[in-house]
């Protein structure tokens, strides 16, 4: 049986890891691609009846879950360092109260293009298709948010968690920084694999007519309602897909197969727009949308996935927080009533 770890046990900063809500497809797909049970990351608030989590709005201080809503794992750095250190450095982007794009859409995004899978014909039309969707909500984000009164960086569930550990590694002392073994993939296979497809095809060019980018934003003819069904339907084949080819030889990363223009252009086009959002001005230069007639060249496509393979915190998934530490301790699995809540929120 495994350990359990009470509501009142819990210390200020500890990661709590959620397993995946099944009745939400995109949870569903989310655990699916990583091979995991847990698929969201949240951190104790200095009151264990609240969490602080990168939600689908803001960054947010909320009453957790009521019992029996999901399970939660607990790990906590080793060595007991002050982590309600690492709360405050949170609270700071709580109180920022700048708006979030919904998380755990962008974190289906990075996990598609960061797994361990090869995009064959078949799935490859799949990635294709989610990628095109989940774009077009950075587009309506970013739109949103182009001139934010905040320069607080959005961020994914679980890049919040370790973003704030590795501020306070930098800021107050590397006993704050998570460590990960070498099952960790920061640097994805998949985008490594077409720079070396591109690097070996210099001449090579792209037509940005399959580019969303090319699309004013202000005349996307994708309603939230269709967007969303149609994403799920997507999400579905995919996790169908895998399901069917997992006991299979199925190709890997490694093959010498070459990955469709169509599934690097969705790559590109996601990667482009996740750099405006999460990266600001630092991706003000960065292939900026053209004619939709237009080429854009093998290495223009390159240089802009270089520099998002720089983003390494935000393809730390869940799962690596909860299994792929190397200096986390696994306190057990959280148990709590609602009594336990009650009697802890009363000194709110």
């Amino acid at each position: 049986m495994a350990d359990t770890i009470k509501l009142n046990e819990l210390k200020p900063g500890d990661l709590l890891l959620y397993e995946a809500d099944l009745s939400d497809f995109i949870s569903r797909t989310i655990a699916k691609l990583t091979h995991s049970a847990v698929t969201h990351t949240a951190m104790s608030d200095y009151n264990p009846a609240y969490i602080i989590e990168e939600g689908n709005k803001f960054a947010a201080r909320i009453l957790i879950d009521p019992p029996g809503s999901r399970v939660i794992h607990i790990r906590r750095l080793k060595n007991s360092p002050d982590t309600s250190k690492v709360d405050d450095i949170a609270m700071k982007y709580v109180e920022a109260k700048l708006p979030y794009p919904d998380s755990n859409l962008v974190l289906l995004g990075l996990n598609i293009i960061v797994s361990d899978f090869f995009p064959d014909t078949i799935l490859g039309d799949i990635i294709k298709n989610i990628l095109r969707l989940i774009t077009y909500e950075l587009i309506k984000f970013f739109n949103k948010i182009k001139d934010p009164d905040s320069d607080v960086p959005p961020m994914v569930c679980s890049e919040f968690a370790t973003f704030c550990y590795d501020e306070a590694a930098v800021t107050i002392g590397p006993e704050y920084k998570i460590h990960y073994n070498e099952k960790v993939n920061t640097v994805s296979s998949l985008i490594k694999k077409i720079i070396d497809q591109l690097l070996s095809e210099p001449e090579k060019t792209f037509k940005t007519s399959h580019l969303i980018s090319c699309v004013p934003a202000d005349t996307l003819s994708v309603s939230s309602a269709d967007s969303s069904e149609e994403l799920k339907m997507y999400c579905d084949q995919l996790v169908d897909h895998l399901s069917e080819t997992q006991s299979e030889n199925h190709p890997e990363i490694g093959s010498t197969n070459s990955i469709s223009d169509n599934v690097i252009m969705a790559i590109y086009n996601f990667a482009k727009w996740f750099m405006k959002v999460f990266a600001g001005d630092d991706a003000a230069d960065l292939s900026e949308s053209v004619g939709s007639n237009a080429i854009i060249t093998a290495d223009e496509v390159r240089k802009l996935l270089e520099k998002f393979l720089r983003f390494q915190e935000a393809f730390v998934t869940p799962e690596d927080i909860y299994s792929n530490s190397t200096n986390l301790d696994d306190l057990g699995i959280l148990t709590y009533t609602q009594k336990d809540i009650d009697a802890l929120n009363k000194s709110e």
